[in-house]
This record gives C-alpha cells, structure tokens and sequence, in this order.
C-alpha cells in the first residue's frame, strides 16, 4: 500500500510541475515584429535562398536590389529569451559568396519539443523556450535574378520569372507564374503549379506538377505526378508515374509501372514494363515493352524491338514491323502497307481493314492472324507451316506449288493478275492460324 500511495504522490507532483511550466509559458514574452532586411545587386544577380518551415512570396521588380521582410509572432518563456532571440534576428544578414548573394532563414541548429518543453538553439547561442513560433516571409528581387532557392514545409508563391530558376523542395506546395528562364527542380513529397515553364530539368519523388506549355522536359521521377500542356522535347526516366502532354516534338519515355498520355508527337522511344501508353497521333514509335497496354489513334510506322505480354489497340497505322514478340495482341482498325514478324509466339494480329497493301511477312509459332484486304488487291502467297490452319480463298488463286506432307505444308500461289513487286504474303512456322478475308 505505501508503494502505491508514494506512486500517486510522484505522480501528483509532476502534474503539479507540469501545469506550472505551461502557466509560466502562458505569462511568457511575446514577439510580434517584422524584419527587414536589403541588399543591392547588379540585376543578374545568382541570389540563394534557404527557408525552413515559412511561407514565403517572392515578387520581383525593376530595382537592382534584394529586399526580405520577416514576420515572426512567438512567445517566449521569458523577457530575457525573448529579447535574446530578438536581438539575434535583428543581426542576420546577406552574406556573399563566388559572387553571389546568400540568406538562410533557419537561424537555428535544432528546434525540439520534449513532453511538452519546446526550444529553439539559436546559432552560436545559448537555447531558449518558446510555446509558439511563426514564421511568413516576402522576397523582392530583380527581374532577370538568378534563383536557388531551397526550401521545406512551406508554401511559397513565385510571381514571373525571367532568370535561371533551381529549385530544391521538400514537403512544400509552390504556386508559380511564368517561369521564362530554364529551370532546374529537385522535388520531394511536394506539389507545384505554373502558368507556363521553359525548359526544365526535373529530379521528383511522389512529387506533383501541373503545368501550362512548356519547353523541353528531362525528368527522373519516381511515385509522381506531372500534367502539362504542349511540350517541345521530352526525354523522362520514370517509375510508377503518370505523365500527361498536350501536343510535343519528340518523347523519349523510359519507364516501369507508370503511365503516359499525348496528343499529336513527332517520334517516340518507349522502353515499357507494366505501363499504360495513350497516344494520339505520331509519326514514328520504337518500342521495346513488356506487360503493357497501348492505345493509339494514328501512326506512321511502329518499330517493335522486343514486346513481351503487351496488348497494342491501334486505329490507324501504315506500318508493324516486329523484331520478336510473345503472347502479344495486336488490334489494329487500318492497316495501310504492312506487316513484318521476324520472331513471334503466340501472338494474335486483327486487322480490320488494309490499304494499298504491300504486304506481309510472319515467322513464328502459335501465331494468330486475321487480316482483311481489299477485294481487287492482287499478290502472291508463299507457306512453309508445320501444322497450318489457313483460312484463304484459294479458289480465286493460282497454285502453283502445293506439298502436304503430314503436318507440313508448303504452298506458292498468286491471286490475280502476277506482276513485278507485287504484294507479296510469307508465312513460316509452325501452328500459324491465318485467315484472309475480302471487304
């Protein structure tokens, strides 16, 4: 019984303790004060800018200087803590380096909150106690300055810029305008908005973008998000991702897990695992994919380097031409021109319809294909099969060689009138399922 009783009576004592040390932080100092602080510079000044945990709006203007004004609302444990941190903000200052202009507003080596005891340790000084402390910031600086700004837990708004931007973010929310200079980001945990952007290299971590027309994009991302308008070249390097384009020159997209939309582009390289690819129109697309879903609208000529499990919705194409591929499905509205399967297995191919057709070549085994073509197209047909299933109008062709040996089957004929360069149809392999309709 006495050990429970002097149990409670500890306890008692440092609730007592406990209520005391925050009545005397509710008798504490208060500080309510702006800072300011300026500098002049030439008007390409490189300015660096470190903010920890402050909102912050960065204008700029036509004066050849840099103007930063903080507000702090804090209360303090005491008259003597709060004039110390007073005094030591009072004394910041720009500092100059490789002939750039630097501030850092994180004056403190570690801010800490322990059963309720929150201090700050101020640079070089001794710690003091606070209950509350704020932060808000703004920033003037000329036109076409240089920024680097670095930044965490904060939202910061960036009025037009017209010089080289870097940024370096962490768990912060940008709201920007436009960006006319290249800009370099390295994101983390954030989420940034601009009107337009220049060219822009971008290194992001589960980080947002959204974003009007832009120039050239280099991004290495990982878990993020980025949705654009136009965009010149892209060349992205991406890990469960979604991206999203208005209308582009070229695109190089080199991906795992992640999505990819466009409108009308120029050329594209895909380098796809587990992806989800939607396209307008383009004009060329070398691909090299593995459990992937594309949609496309229009191409010129789909180059395969290597395609593994991948389901291809195409609307219209002039050329496929395939390198090796399995178990693979191809559907394709119009087909112009051709046809090309070096290597395949277990592949299907539907064509709804073809143009002034050139023709078409598979090689492969467990192949599926059914094309149809157009009724007055003449060419030639050649078959080396092992186990054929064809399912072709020979009535209206003339055969010319036709041996069936077991399950093997070779077989040369011509539909039509036989001409130099006429379209010609290869089939090799073995199980290849062929059905060639007229329309």
């Amino acid at each position: 019984m006495k050990t429970i009783r002097t149990y409670f009576y500890r306890a008692s004592i440092f609730a007592l303790l406990f209520a005391l040390s925050l009545h005397g932080f509710s008798q504490g100092k208060n500080i309510e004060k702006t800072y300011r602080w300026k500098q002049d510079v030439n008007e390409y000044v490189n300015f660096t800018f470190n903010n920890y945990d402050c909102d912050l709006v960065i204008h700029t203007w036509d004066k050849s200087e840099i103007e930063y004004t903080m507000s702090v609302n804090a209360t303090l444990k005491s008259n003597e803590d709060a004039s110390r941190l007073d005094s030591y903000i009072e004394e910041l200052e720009f500092s100059h380096s490789n002939g750039g202009v630097k501030f850092n507003n994180r004056f403190w080596t570690s801010k800490k909150a322990v059963i309720g005891r929150k201090t700050i340790t101020l640079k070089g000084e001794r710690t003091v106690r606070f209950s509350e402390f704020k932060m808000k910031g703004e920033i003037w600086i000329p036109e076409n300055c240089n920024l680097y700004l670095q930044s965490k837990y904060s939202e910061l708004k960036l009025a037009d810029l017209n010089g080289r931007t870097t940024l370096e973010l962490y768990n912060d929310k940008l709201f920007g305008g436009h960006v006319r200079g290249n800009m370099e980001i390295k994101a983390k945990y954030s989420t940034l908005e601009f009107k337009d952007m220049k060219d822009v290299k971008a290194d992001l971590y589960n980080t947002d973008i959204e974003a009007g027309k832009i120039g050239s994009l280099h991004a290495v991302s990982k878990y993020s998000n980025v949705n654009a308008g136009d965009a010149e070249k892209v060349d992205i390097d991406s890990y469960n991702d979604k991206y999203s384009f208005g209308n582009t020159d070229d695109i190089r997209f080199i991906n795992k897990y992640s999505d990819l939309k466009a409108l009308n582009a120029e050329y594209i390289e895909l380098d796809c695992y587990t992806s989800t690819i939607s396209l307008k129109t383009v004009q060329d697309i070398d691909l090299k994919s593995k459990y992937s879903k594309f949609e496309l609208e229009g191409a010129r000529n789909l180059n395969i380097t290597s395609a593994y499990s991948d389901n291809c919705k195409i609307g219209k194409l002039n050329a496929l031409n395939i390198t090796e591929s399995k178990y693979g499905v191809y559907r394709i509205d119009h087909l112009e021109s051709s046809l090309i399967l070096t290597e395949g297995y277990s592949d299907k191919f539907f064509v709804t319809e073809t143009g002034a057709f050139k023709g078409m070549k598979l090689n492969g085994k467990y192949i599926v294909t059914e094309m149809a073509l157009e009724k007055s197209l003449n060419y030639s047909f050649k078959a080396d099969v092992k186990y054929p299933k064809f399912n072709i109008n020979e009535d209206a062709m003339k055969v010319r060689v036709k041996i069936k040996e077991g399950s093997d089957l070779k077989m040369e004929a011509v539909k039509g009138i036989e001409s130099e360069g006429m379209p010609s149809f290869f089939v090799n392999g073995y199980e290849m399922a062929i059905t060639l309709t007229e329309q």
